[in-house]
């Protein structure tokens, strides 16, 4: 289902868990996969899970729905959404099973008029915010000495001081020591004369989960070589030829201490020289302060989304703070 199922844009990308999609399963939180079927034919799936996150400032387990697919036989029928949403509250096994996040692609305007419309037998879809997903270049890093790895004694530290930046938004990941480990993600601290002021990870997710290009629209198809010529020259991200890969990390639990450009920069700049992966991918709200400076300088590629409350009863009551998820457990 997702590697024949993909997202068409301008290059068409599949998400997909190779070789097993459950060796992917249960890296931060609980998930597990709903699968429908119509008699022998396989419709569609998604993915329902629990992540420990921030709400309102405060530690809490909130849903996630993802992983949607629907076989193009079944696609357009609304009794087939309307049976796969009745069977989240029963089969999810959620904690709180009337209210869920999720993320939408910015230019899938179809289904965001779809899940928009407030139609009898599906929930509430509310917008919440906007995420820029950057795409950034390794060759762009420079080696700073602004990073290191926490030593043996530091992970509860680490964690309390991710903790305090990631409550400043909604849905921001909730640290513990054991949800490190579980991630086998590379994590780094930043040292600050009152101790540890910020952390990161490196979290290289391809033996079990990958992003692989399907197809490139004209006229990029055509002239996909001669681009990633321009784009090495050019220290921007290159493209992976057809069925391949792209060779990602992501900058995951990103907490800088600030949202100031002038420190988030060299953050981000010495964090693309310790990676072993050509992009890493870093997820930040909208109206993140530091966001013009990150673009100027290291020149991503952007994707953007929609995050969604989807309510099955009331919606959240939610304060100001914005929305910022982190991609990486998406």
């Amino acid at each position: 289902m997702l590697r024949v199922n993909s997202m068409p844009s301008w290059v068409t990308m599949s998400i997909e868990r190779e070789p097993s999609f459950l060796a992917s399963l249960n890296r931060f939180g609980s998930e597990c996969a709903v699968i429908a079927r119509d008699g022998p034919a396989l419709v569609g799936m998604y993915l329902c899970a629990e992540h420990p996150v921030h709400i309102n400032g405060w530690p809490a387990n909130f849903g996630y729905l993802g992983g949607l697919r629907v076989n193009p036989t079944y696609r357009h029928r609304l009794r087939v959404l309307r049976e796969g949403y009745a069977s989240i509250q029963t089969l999810s096994g959620a904690t709180h099973p009337d209210t869920w996040y999720t993320s939408v692609a910015a230019g899938n305007a179809p289904a965001r008029r779809l899940l928009e419309a407030r139609l009898r037998g599906l929930p509430l879809y509310i917008a919440q915010g906007e995420m820029l997903t950057l795409a950034l270049p390794r060759a762009r890093g420079k080696q700073l000495g602004l990073w290191r790895r926490p030593k043996a004694g530091e992970s509860e530290s680490m964690c309390r001081a991710h903790n305090a930046f990631a409550a400043r938004y909604q849905l921001s990941p909730e640290l513990t020591p054991d949800r490190v480990n579980a991630t086998g993600a590379d994590f780094f601290v930043r040292d600050a004369a009152e101790g540890l002021n910020g952390c990161m990870s490196l979290w290289k997710q391809q033996s079990y989960k990958q992003v692989v290009a399907r197809a490139y629209r004209q006229p990029l198809a055509t002239v996909l070589p001669l681009y990633n010529v321009w784009a090495r020259l050019t220290k921007r991200i290159t493209l992976p030829s057809l069925n391949r890969q792209l060779d990602q990390s992501y900058l995951a639990f990103f907490a800088p201490g600030t949202e100031d450009a002038s420190e988030v920069v060299p953050l981000v700049r010495d964090a693309l020289a310790i990676t072993h992966s050509e992009v890493l991918t870093l997820g930040l709200h909208a109206a993140h302060l530091a966001l013009p400076a990150l673009v100027r300088t290291f020149r991503p590629a952007i994707y953007r989304t929609i995050v969604y409350s989807v309510c099955f009863d009331r919606p959240p009551q939610w304060d100001g703070r914005p929305v910022q998820p982190e991609i990486a457990v998406l």
